[in-house]
């Protein structure tokens, strides 16, 4: 598995924010590459930019932080092993010769593709990932990084820039770029760069958490002068925000370069879409912002979205386990949809029992103890499900209730959740249909 943004540079989150220590065998891994990187979030991140390369996107030229920096990142998974992620920036030539090198060693190449059209050279972006101790996937990946050495030496020196190229000074204003998005970003020379993350997104291997810093984002830089910028962004959707970003760009004249994965094996599936404007600076920031607000960390539940109630007698397990699936399956179909849980005579814990299954599935736990039933909630809901308990009238007059009568309770988890799931399937595939 790989889950990698390839135009992701030095830092992904803002400067205030300090830097961890660096672990001792994280250290070897900076030497065996003979790079620098910093350790945030768990995560080491290794840059590999290719400052030698001087690209141009319909005879413009494009900054090296604008999409032309590779890196790597480390992090701990289970049983002393880390999970290794990468993208590798490329020019044709050096792509196969790279992968065959990746591949003798055993490590993983999971995608490959472009990110531009235009460019010159042509670029290409390879993912790669393995798994072990840090210091041996250091050295599997050290040839490879290698061969992108001997590359960049044997580069010519750059021609002068000619007289009517765009000016690589810092001329966009970050701050207003960033409030019309709605997150903050960084200024690295003539790019002003905007990562957010996809915290809703429950991503592991081998116990490691795959995070923004792994790759698990979405992005956008901008280079340029206020009134005549460029934009090149990457927007990490599930399937079911596909179609409504896609839309959403295309309705903003924005152009859509690239849609792929950057991973195997994963679940659930992230698609990662290239995209690529030119413009007045706010006009490109309005139209990112856009698409972004299709997909789940911005977007906000509108009247027509549903809001779940999941019942049962304790509040401690059925409709935990429902509202935790509802809530993971939604988000995954890229549905604003959210649940509760709530008991019809609440006990004062959640079961741990329930805990543990929900935990071994790699599902998050919803928040809070059991609670009972309130007049506000059934006001607040629009649809209140009964998983083989009695609702109380409050409930049960609404006009809002369905009863889930045949979950058992007496076979342990896997049957219940298997049920419960098969219900809650059910429940979203005619809310997606409404859609």
């Amino acid at each position: 598995m790989i889950l990698a943004c390839g135009l992701i540079a030095a830092a992904l989150l803002p400067a205030t924010l300090s830097a961890q220590a660096i672990p001792s065998d994280y250290q070897g891994v900076l030497t065996t590459l003979a790079r620098t990187g910093d350790f945030r979030d768990n995560v080491l991140k290794v840059n590999i930019p290719r400052n030698d390369l001087r690209v141009t996107i319909r005879q413009r030229p494009a900054p090296t932080p604008f999409g032309f920096g590779g890196w790597v990142a480390f992090t701990k998974g289970t049983d002393g092993m880390d999970v290794m992620m990468g993208d590798l920036v490329l020019v044709e030539d050096e792509v196969n010769p790279v992968m065959s090198s990746l591949l003798k060693q055993g490590l993983q190449v999971t995608a490959l593709h472009n990110h531009f059209f235009w460019d010159q050279p042509r670029i290409f972006y390879m993912h790669v990932h393995g798994m072990g101790r840090a210091a041996d996937l250091a050295a599997k990946l050290k040839p490879a990084i290698a061969f992108i050495d001997e590359a960049i030496k044997r580069a010519p020196a750059p021609a002068p820039a000619p007289a009517t190229a765009t000016p690589l000074a810092a001329t966009l204003d970050g701050a207003s770029l960033a409030k019309i998005v709605g997150h903050e970003g960084e200024q690295n020379g003539a790019v002003y760069k905007i990562t957010i993350g996809r915290p809703d997104v429950d991503l592991r291997e081998h116990g490691a958490v795959i995070n923004a810093r792994m790759g698990l984002n979405t992005w956008a830089a901008f280079t340029g002068t206020p009134a005549d910028a460029m934009v090149a962004g990457d927007i990490a959707m599930l399937e079911g925000e596909v179609p409504k970003v896609l839309s959403t760009l295309r309705a903003n004249n924005i152009d859509v370069v690239a849609i792929h994965h950057h991973m195997t094996d994963v679940k659930p599936m992230v698609v990662f879409l290239h995209y690529f404007g030119t413009g007045p600076a706010e006009t490109l920031a309005k139209a990112v912002r856009a698409a972004v607000d299709q997909t789940g960390p911005t977007r906000a539940p509108s009247a027509a979205d549903a809001r779940i109630m999941f019942v049962c007698e304790h509040g401690a397990a059925k409709s935990l386990i429902a509202a935790a699936y509802f809530n993971k399956l939604a988000a995954e179909r890229g549905l604003p949809d959210r649940a509760m849980f709530r008991g019809a005579d609440p006990q004062e814990a959640i079961s741990n029992r329930a805990v543990e299954g929900l935990r071994a599935d790699g599902i998050a736990i919803p928040n809070g103890n059991p609670t009972g039933i309130g007049a506000a909630d059934v006001t607040q809901v629009t649809h209140i499900f009964a998983i083989g308990c009695v609702l109380p009238k409050v409930a049960a007059a609404s006009g809002k209730a369905s009863d889930w009568s045949d979950v058992p309770d007496d076979k342990g988890y896997g049957p219940m959740r298997d049920a419960i799931v098969a219900h809650v399937r059910v429940v979203l595939d005619e809310i997606q249909r409404r859609k």
